[in-house]
């Protein structure tokens, strides 16, 4: 068994995102600039990659990028992919994640995307078995019409409406 062929069951906690879900995504953004979490895949998903030896935090993010974090480590990732988008480096993270919208790393981080697809079924890992838990994608800055298009085809989307406080009704 390969690394990227990992059985869910395992220990390990990178799982390679499935080329029907990452090829799809990456047509409709034009391409994928960097993958900071590489390493599991059977293929590079972006033109550069960061592997674990290559501390993909500590790299600086630019263009378009695709993420898919060992789920351990979930929080450091997720807040370098807001703060890459917020500081004007990068220009759209696509990332995954596994819900759990009752977390503090949820609620903190992956909920300031731009667009979350909560997707259908849980088959979006080249690995055997299902994983015990759903998945999103969350788009963080620019996402385009035809990324929006395709996530409708895998799951639900909903969009950020407003970053305004809300006001109370009397």
């Amino acid at each position: 068994m390969t690394l990227y062929e990992t059985d869910m069951s395992q220990t390990s906690d990178e799982y390679p995102t499935t080329p029907n879900l990452w090829r799809p995504i990456s047509n409709a953004v034009g391409g994928f600039d960097i993958d900071p979490a590489s390493g599991c895949e059977s293929e590079a998903i972006a033109d550069t990659t960061y592997t674990k030896s290559d501390d993909g935090l500590a790299q600086s993010w630019d263009g378009i990028v695709w993420l898919n974090p060992p789920f351990s480590d979930k929080v450091d990732w997720y807040r370098k992919a807001v703060n890459e988008v917020n500081a004007g480096n990068a220009e759209t993270v696509v990332a995954l994640a596994p819900v759990d919208t009752s977390t503090q790393w949820f609620q903190n981080w992956f909920a300031k995307a731009t667009v979350i697809c909560w997707l259908e079924g849980r088959d979006w890992y080249e690995a055997s078995g299902s994983p015990s838990f759903n998945t999103a994608v969350g788009v963080f800055g620019e996402c385009p019409d035809k990324l929006i298009e395709f996530l409708e085809t895998v799951g639900i989307v909903t969009q950020t409406v407003s970053t305004t406080t809300q006001e109370t009704l009397l």
